[in-house]
Protein backbone atom coordinates (compact mmCIF):
# COMPACT_ATOMS: atom_id res chain seq x y z
CA UNK A 1 0.00 0.00 0.00
CA UNK A 2 2.55 2.66 0.69
CA UNK A 3 4.23 1.99 -2.80
CA UNK A 4 1.16 2.65 -4.17
CA UNK A 5 -0.19 5.83 -2.85
CA UNK A 6 3.66 6.92 -3.51
CA UNK A 7 2.93 6.11 -7.31
CA UNK A 8 -0.19 8.39 -7.51
CA UNK A 9 0.83 10.75 -5.92
CA UNK A 10 3.89 11.38 -8.33
CA UNK A 11 1.36 10.99 -11.16
CA UNK A 12 -0.51 13.41 -9.82
CA UNK A 13 1.71 15.78 -9.32
CA UNK A 14 3.41 15.39 -13.11
CA UNK A 15 -0.23 16.50 -14.45
CA UNK A 16 -0.76 19.55 -12.16
CA UNK A 17 2.57 20.99 -12.78
CA UNK A 18 3.19 20.32 -16.29
CA UNK A 19 0.08 20.95 -17.88
CA UNK A 20 0.63 24.58 -17.53
CA UNK A 21 4.04 24.72 -18.92
CA UNK A 22 2.61 23.30 -22.21
CA UNK A 23 -0.44 25.23 -22.42
CA UNK A 24 2.45 27.77 -22.13
CA UNK A 25 4.45 27.06 -25.27
CA UNK A 26 3.27 29.45 -27.96
CA UNK A 27 3.15 27.47 -31.90
CA UNK A 28 6.40 27.80 -33.11
CA UNK A 29 4.60 30.06 -36.59
CA UNK A 30 2.55 32.41 -34.19
CA UNK A 31 3.10 36.14 -35.14
CA UNK A 32 1.92 39.00 -32.55
CA UNK A 33 1.45 42.54 -32.86
CA UNK A 34 2.57 44.86 -29.80
CA UNK A 35 1.33 48.06 -29.43
CA UNK A 36 1.45 51.04 -27.17
CA UNK A 37 -0.32 54.19 -26.52
CA UNK A 38 -0.87 56.79 -23.73
CA UNK A 39 -3.99 58.63 -22.77
CA UNK A 40 -4.22 62.20 -21.44
CA UNK A 41 -6.84 64.08 -19.33
CA UNK A 42 -6.32 67.35 -17.89
CA UNK A 43 -8.03 68.21 -14.35
CA UNK A 44 -8.10 71.15 -11.80
CA UNK A 45 -6.32 70.87 -8.88
CA UNK A 46 -7.44 71.13 -5.27
CA UNK A 47 -4.34 70.48 -3.10
CA UNK A 48 -0.99 73.23 -3.49
CA UNK A 49 1.65 72.94 -1.42
CA UNK A 50 4.84 74.91 -0.82
CA UNK A 51 7.63 74.31 2.13
CA UNK A 52 9.35 77.06 3.90
CA UNK A 53 12.88 76.48 5.11
CA UNK A 54 14.47 78.79 7.88
CA UNK A 55 17.10 78.66 10.91
CA UNK A 56 18.10 79.98 13.62
CA UNK A 57 22.22 81.49 14.97
CA UNK A 58 23.06 81.60 18.42
CA UNK A 59 26.22 80.70 20.59
CA UNK A 60 24.68 77.39 21.96
CA UNK A 61 22.48 74.57 20.35
CA UNK A 62 20.28 75.53 23.07
CA UNK A 63 20.16 79.20 22.67
CA UNK A 64 19.55 78.53 18.82
CA UNK A 65 17.33 75.96 19.18
CA UNK A 66 14.46 78.38 21.58
CA UNK A 67 15.12 81.20 18.76
CA UNK A 68 13.96 78.80 16.04
CA UNK A 69 11.17 77.63 18.13
CA UNK A 70 9.82 80.93 18.51
CA UNK A 71 10.11 81.41 14.94
CA UNK A 72 8.83 78.65 13.69
CA UNK A 73 5.28 79.45 16.26
CA UNK A 74 5.61 82.96 14.49
CA UNK A 75 5.01 81.63 11.31
CA UNK A 76 2.61 79.16 12.21
CA UNK A 77 0.13 81.68 13.72
CA UNK A 78 0.20 84.09 11.10
CA UNK A 79 -0.44 81.02 8.49
CA UNK A 80 -2.95 80.10 10.83
CA UNK A 81 -4.80 83.53 10.63
CA UNK A 82 -4.68 83.18 7.50
CA UNK A 83 -7.01 80.26 7.28
CA UNK A 84 -4.45 77.48 7.27
CA UNK A 85 -5.82 74.73 9.46
CA UNK A 86 -2.89 73.56 11.93
CA UNK A 87 -3.36 70.01 10.79
CA UNK A 88 -1.58 71.33 7.33
CA UNK A 89 1.32 72.82 8.85
CA UNK A 90 3.28 69.48 9.02
CA UNK A 91 7.20 69.53 9.66
CA UNK A 92 9.41 69.04 6.84
CA UNK A 93 12.20 67.75 8.63
CA UNK A 94 12.77 64.11 7.86
CA UNK A 95 14.86 62.17 10.43
CA UNK A 96 17.84 61.25 7.77
CA UNK A 97 18.02 64.79 7.66
CA UNK A 98 19.13 65.38 11.13
CA UNK A 99 22.75 64.81 10.79
CA UNK A 100 22.72 68.25 8.73
CA UNK A 101 20.33 69.91 11.06
CA UNK A 102 22.16 71.31 13.24
CA UNK A 103 25.16 72.81 11.63
CA UNK A 104 28.85 73.94 14.40
CA UNK A 105 30.05 77.50 12.36
CA UNK A 106 33.42 77.85 14.32
CA UNK A 107 34.53 81.36 13.53
CA UNK A 108 37.88 83.34 14.46
CA UNK A 109 37.98 86.77 16.02
CA UNK A 110 41.21 88.95 16.74
CA UNK A 111 40.55 90.18 20.11
CA UNK A 112 42.79 93.57 21.06
CA UNK A 113 46.13 91.64 23.20
CA UNK A 114 47.19 93.87 26.45
CA UNK A 115 50.51 93.85 25.20
CA UNK A 116 51.06 96.83 22.66
CA UNK A 117 53.55 94.38 20.74
CA UNK A 118 51.16 91.51 19.79
CA UNK A 119 48.61 93.59 18.52
CA UNK A 120 45.51 91.22 18.93
CA UNK A 121 45.15 87.37 19.27
CA UNK A 122 42.93 84.99 17.45
CA UNK A 123 40.23 83.63 19.10
CA UNK A 124 37.91 80.85 17.89
CA UNK A 125 33.94 81.56 18.57
CA UNK A 126 31.73 78.95 17.72
CA UNK A 127 28.22 79.68 16.47
CA UNK A 128 25.25 77.09 16.30
CA UNK A 129 22.82 77.27 12.92
CA UNK A 130 19.76 74.96 13.31
CA UNK A 131 17.48 74.44 10.11
CA UNK A 132 13.87 73.94 9.68
CA UNK A 133 11.07 73.57 7.26
CA UNK A 134 7.18 73.22 7.33
CA UNK A 135 5.05 72.17 4.90
CA UNK A 136 2.15 74.14 4.04
CA UNK A 137 -0.82 72.04 2.51
CA UNK A 138 -3.27 74.53 0.98
CA UNK A 139 -6.44 73.26 -0.16
CA UNK A 140 -8.08 77.02 -0.41
CA UNK A 141 -5.81 77.79 -3.76
CA UNK A 142 -7.20 81.43 -3.61
CA UNK A 143 -4.98 81.83 -0.67
CA UNK A 144 -1.43 80.75 -1.75
CA UNK A 145 -0.22 84.87 -2.20
CA UNK A 146 -1.21 84.94 1.02
CA UNK A 147 0.92 82.35 2.53
CA UNK A 148 3.79 82.94 0.29
CA UNK A 149 3.53 87.18 1.46
CA UNK A 150 3.41 85.70 4.97
CA UNK A 151 6.73 83.69 5.23
CA UNK A 152 8.19 86.66 3.44
CA UNK A 153 6.82 89.22 6.20
CA UNK A 154 8.76 86.89 8.23
CA UNK A 155 12.39 86.92 6.94
CA UNK A 156 11.62 83.58 5.18
CA UNK A 157 12.79 83.82 1.49
CA UNK A 158 13.71 79.88 0.90
CA UNK A 159 10.78 79.11 -0.25
CA UNK A 160 10.41 75.90 -2.27
CA UNK A 161 8.19 76.08 -6.28
CA UNK A 162 4.72 75.43 -5.41
CA UNK A 163 3.12 71.54 -6.45
CA UNK A 164 0.08 71.68 -7.32
CA UNK A 165 -2.21 68.06 -7.76
CA UNK A 166 -5.24 67.22 -7.73
CA UNK A 167 -6.48 64.04 -4.41
CA UNK A 168 -9.69 62.70 -6.99
CA UNK A 169 -8.54 61.39 -10.55
CA UNK A 170 -10.42 58.22 -10.95
CA UNK A 171 -13.17 59.74 -13.45
CA UNK A 172 -10.22 61.44 -15.76
CA UNK A 173 -7.90 58.19 -15.26
CA UNK A 174 -10.70 55.91 -16.79
CA UNK A 175 -11.21 58.35 -19.33
CA UNK A 176 -7.17 58.26 -20.32
CA UNK A 177 -7.41 54.28 -19.93
CA UNK A 178 -10.12 53.90 -22.06
CA UNK A 179 -8.63 56.51 -24.69
CA UNK A 180 -5.57 54.77 -24.25
CA UNK A 181 -6.86 51.21 -24.81
CA UNK A 182 -8.53 52.29 -27.94
CA UNK A 183 -5.54 53.65 -29.30
CA UNK A 184 -3.46 50.83 -28.85
CA UNK A 185 -6.23 49.06 -30.34
CA UNK A 186 -6.44 51.13 -33.60
CA UNK A 187 -2.44 50.85 -34.14
CA UNK A 188 -2.32 47.09 -34.01
CA UNK A 189 -5.14 47.23 -36.64
CA UNK A 190 -3.07 49.51 -39.28
CA UNK A 191 -0.13 47.30 -38.25
CA UNK A 192 -1.92 44.42 -38.93
CA UNK A 193 -3.15 45.41 -42.39
CA UNK A 194 -0.40 46.77 -43.62
CA UNK A 195 1.33 43.69 -42.80
CA UNK A 196 -1.36 41.88 -45.22
CA UNK A 197 -3.38 40.14 -42.44
CA UNK A 198 -5.92 41.11 -39.57
CA UNK A 199 -5.59 41.24 -35.68
CA UNK A 200 -6.41 38.10 -33.57
CA UNK A 201 -7.24 37.72 -30.76
CA UNK A 202 -6.05 39.60 -27.75
CA UNK A 203 -3.09 38.41 -25.81
CA UNK A 204 -2.60 40.86 -23.17
CA UNK A 205 -3.70 44.34 -22.60
CA UNK A 206 -2.19 46.17 -19.07
CA UNK A 207 -0.68 49.44 -18.35
CA UNK A 208 2.32 47.28 -17.16
CA UNK A 209 4.86 46.71 -19.93
CA UNK A 210 5.68 43.28 -20.59
CA UNK A 211 9.61 43.71 -19.93
CA UNK A 212 10.14 45.36 -16.68
CA UNK A 213 13.85 45.74 -16.94
CA UNK A 214 13.22 47.88 -19.88
CA UNK A 215 11.06 50.11 -18.54
CA UNK A 216 11.06 52.08 -14.91
CA UNK A 217 8.44 49.66 -13.01
CA UNK A 218 5.77 52.06 -12.80
CA UNK A 219 2.50 50.76 -13.56
CA UNK A 220 1.72 53.17 -16.65
CA UNK A 221 -0.35 55.97 -14.41
CA UNK A 222 1.12 59.08 -13.52
CA UNK A 223 -0.27 61.89 -12.27
CA UNK A 224 2.02 64.97 -12.48
CA UNK A 225 1.62 68.94 -12.65
CA UNK A 226 1.70 70.74 -15.80
CA UNK A 227 3.65 73.39 -14.97
CA UNK A 228 5.03 74.75 -11.32
CA UNK A 229 4.16 78.33 -10.30
CA UNK A 230 6.95 80.48 -9.82
CA UNK A 231 6.57 82.32 -5.95
CA UNK A 232 4.77 84.98 -5.92
CA UNK A 233 1.61 87.44 -4.46
CA UNK A 234 -0.28 86.24 -7.20
CA UNK A 235 -0.56 82.49 -8.31
CA UNK A 236 -2.20 80.88 -11.04
CA UNK A 237 -2.81 77.37 -10.46
CA UNK A 238 -1.87 74.98 -13.76
CA UNK A 239 -4.12 72.08 -14.52
CA UNK A 240 -2.58 68.49 -13.60
CA UNK A 241 -2.30 65.68 -16.12
CA UNK A 242 -3.19 62.46 -15.84
CA UNK A 243 -1.14 59.97 -18.08
CA UNK A 244 -1.98 56.43 -18.49
CA UNK A 245 -0.06 54.14 -20.49
CA UNK A 246 -1.57 50.92 -22.08
CA UNK A 247 0.81 47.60 -23.42
CA UNK A 248 -1.38 45.33 -26.31
CA UNK A 249 -0.68 42.18 -27.43
CA UNK A 250 -2.73 40.79 -30.43
CA UNK A 251 -2.32 37.29 -32.50
CA UNK A 252 -1.26 38.31 -36.28
CA UNK A 253 -3.83 36.15 -38.14
CA UNK A 254 -2.46 36.38 -42.28
CA UNK A 255 -5.23 36.62 -44.62
CA UNK A 256 -6.13 33.51 -46.61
Amino acid sequence: MPKQSFVTLASLAFVVVGAPIHAQTPPADSAEIRTEATGRRSVRPDLATVTLQFHAVDSTPRRAGERLGVRADSIRRALVTLGIPRDSLLTGSRWYWWAGRVEVIPQSQCVPSANPRVGCTQVVDTTYRIRESIEVRIRDLSKIGAVIDAALAHGITDISPIRFSATDVRVARAEALREATLRAREQAEVIATAGGGRIGRVISLSTQADYRDRYSGLDGIVVTSASEAASATEVTAPSVSVAVTVYGRWRFDPRP
